[in-house]
């Protein structure tokens, strides 16, 4: 069926990480909010910087991937995830152009930007610069083939320099300038290793949030901003569900999948929650921080997260351990990327070099070793071939037992370490899976799901 949307949108994007875009989109989504309906997105496969969005909206947010969805994939779950009573608010990645492998532009905002023809609002970093800022909007300007980049927004700039930047910025590179944010140490967020810390770890972060929306409500061109995001074409997608043909005979009906999600555990793609939705089954969320035990369900998901800051707690949660060994010793399906991943093994040792116990539904150990052990996109195949998905990694920590039933190749062809643990009815290693890549993968999982859901009702009977 094919649908045509007109959906407000814009980008916001920067020349390279640092500059400010996370700061940027949440105070303009708390700005705006007051008056409109928004959706939020972000490019790549970032986790952390839609926990800030969901932060400030109550929404949640969608990754935006043009190598997890290329092209017609890409801009149909863009209008999914869009509405024409909304505006959508893309939040950039890295630098504008930076893509797979570094060299590439797929995978970048621009291809994001290019593919769901959104226009980009460009955060530019000018502590310490004046006129040099023309050269590098000139720059991105020129180096974009397509004429997407419609607006600036300048940071740490002063209020008094600001209407100075902005002349000469609109006279020589010929785009507006739509506000600023000033320096201001009240606004200060710290970083892990994995970029941002969580919302929930800074402290006052709503109080930042709104401060930062009124520094930047005091110079925003909201009309001129509101222009950019009604002046775009029409999106036309032929609207189909790729996992519709597994779901044809709606078996996966009545099916329950629960979650882990807490502070520990809260790395998900939306699109993967929502295909387990689209195909029948109920999702159920459990805490394995605070509840005493996984509920009724026929399948585990455990996603990706920072257990090594939870470490002690999850380890004094003896029932909630003994509940998932349980149910793995009772065969129940189970996927665990990353951090779900450390959970399900022995023990795990954290930056301090103390080390605890996990749930030992499987063999290993898992370590901080200080570094990054494995970082970017890769495609990763099954031993049988029977599944070819795609899927991110960026880890500090590594394990004792990486599995063997599956090998990933990078982008560039170049084939990496075998991974990913298969133990009973468990798939478990440090890849986080981007399920929309290799439907039959999660139908797989499902499939197992329903027989275990079977075997449950003949063990009643007994």
């Amino acid at each position: 069926m094919e649908a045509k949307k007109h959906i407000r949108r814009f980008m916001i994007a920067s020349p390279c990480s640092g500059s400010g875009k996370t700061l940027f989109s949440c105070a303009l989504m708390n700005l705006l909010k007051r008056k409109f309906e928004l959706s939020a997105f972000k490019c790549g496969p970032d986790f952390i910087d839609p926990l800030f969005h969901k932060k400030v909206l109550d929404l949640p947010s969608v990754n935006l991937d043009g190598y997890f969805d290329v092209g017609k994939d890409l801009l149909q779950l863009f209008v999914e995830e869009s509405s024409e009573n909304r505006i959508s608010i893309v939040e950039g990645a890295m630098g504008f152009f930076d893509g797979v492998g570094g060299t590439s532009l797929q995978a970048s905002c621009y291809d994001v930007a290019v593919t769901t023809k959104t226009p980009v609002i460009l955060v530019v970093d000018a502590r310490g610069a004046s006129r040099s800022l023309c050269a590098t909007i000139k720059g991105f300007v020129k180096y974009a083939k397509k004429n997407i980049v419609k607006g600036i927004f300048l940071n740490k700039v002063s209020k008094s320099f600001y209407p100075l930047l902005k002349n000469m910025i609109e006279k020589e590179c010929k785009v507006k300038v739509l506000g600023f944010l000033p320096f201001d140490d009240r606004l200060s967020w710290n970083s892990r290793h994995l970029g941002l810390v969580l919302p929930n770890e800074i402290q006052d972060f709503k109080n930042q949030i709104d401060l930062a929306s009124a520094l930047l409500e005091e110079s925003l061109d909201q009309t001129a901003l509101l222009n950019i995001a009604a002046d775009v074409s029409g999106l036309k997608v032929v609207m189909n569900n790729s996992f519709e043909k597994f779901i044809k005979e709606k078996k996966y009906n009545g099916l329950k999948i629960g979650i882990a999600y807490d502070d520990a555990f809260c790395f998900y793609y939306k699109k993967n929650i929502r295909m387990i939705e689209e195909a029948g089954a109920s999702v159920e969320y459990f805490s394995p921080l605070n509840d005493s035990k996984v509920p009724d369900v026929d399948g585990i998901i455990i996603g990706g997260g920072y257990p090594e800051l939870y470490a002690d707690k999850l380890e004094e949660n003896y029932s909630m351990k003994n509940s998932i060994c349980a149910l793995v010793k009772d065969n129940i399906p189970v996927l665990a990327d990353c951090g779900g991943f450390m959970y399900l093994q022995k023990e795990l040792a954290c930056q301090d070099g103390i080390k605890h116990k996990m749930c030992g539904a499987i063999e290993g150990e898992s370590f901080y070793t200080g570094k990054l052990v494995r970082f970017g996109y890769a495609q990763y195949t099954s031993k049988d071939l029977c599944f070819k998905i795609r899927g991110h990694e960026f880890h500090y920590f590594e394990s004792s037992n990486n599995g063997d039933e599956f090998i990933s190749e990078k982008p560039s062809g170049r084939k990496v370490s075998p991974c990913i643990v298969k133990q009973k009815n468990v798939l478990a290693g440090f890849p986080h899976l981007y399920y929309n890549s290799c439907p039959e993968f999660l139908a797989s999982f499902l499939d197992k799901a329903v027989a275990y859901k079977a075997s449950k009702g003949v063990s009643d009977e007994r």
